[in-house]
């Protein structure tokens, strides 16, 4: 403290804290944006095994058979739900032909690999693809890569590794 009437901060003081903070973001903000792709990549994901799921037990339940396709189609992943009498390409067109509402992913999912075309049947198995589980892989532009599995019993799960263990 100052000796007489003198009170505050001086600019050096002020400048420290200043520089201190400057510092503490250059860090922070770096691995703030890498949590936030992961996360959004593992939303896409999640809600991809959801919609699956869902399309599914629409195959059960209107004894038809659903096509899920998953494509990127102006830079940006979709998928889509339809039945045999519709197309991917009329879904997109007119979403009332969609069995269920078309999933866009966000802007995080810039690839993706493995099975991109999946069917269940009206007993909810999957269709082709032989006995072995198909993986659809979703990717983020730091190459982290998230997979879903579908098993012939048409069994959907999910894991944040590729391959799944």
């Amino acid at each position: 403290m100052r000796p007489g009437s003198e009170q505050g901060f001086s600019l050096v003081e002020v400048m420290t804290v200043v520089a201190i903070m400057a510092l503490a973001t250059a860090i922070a903000i770096p691995s703030y944006q890498a949590w936030y792709a992961k996360s959004k990549l593992k939303s896409a994901l999640l809600e991809l095994n959801s919609n699956m799921n869902v399309a599914r037990t629409v195959a059960k339940n209107r004894n038809t058979t659903i096509t899920v396709t998953v494509a990127i189609t102006n830079g940006q992943a979709r998928a889509t739900y339809t039945t045999s009498a519709n197309t991917s390409a009329a879904c997109l067109a007119d979403t009332r032909l969609c069995a269920i509402e078309t999933q866009n992913m966000p802007t995080e999912v810039t690839a993706i690999g493995g099975t991109t075309t999946f069917q269940f049947n009206s007993l909810g198995l999957r269709v082709g693809g032989g006995t072995a589980n198909q993986a659809l892989q979703l990717m983020d532009r730091a190459g982290l890569t998230y997979e879903i599995q579908v098993t012939p019993a048409g069994r959907i799960r999910w894991c944040t590794t590729s391959p799944c263990p």
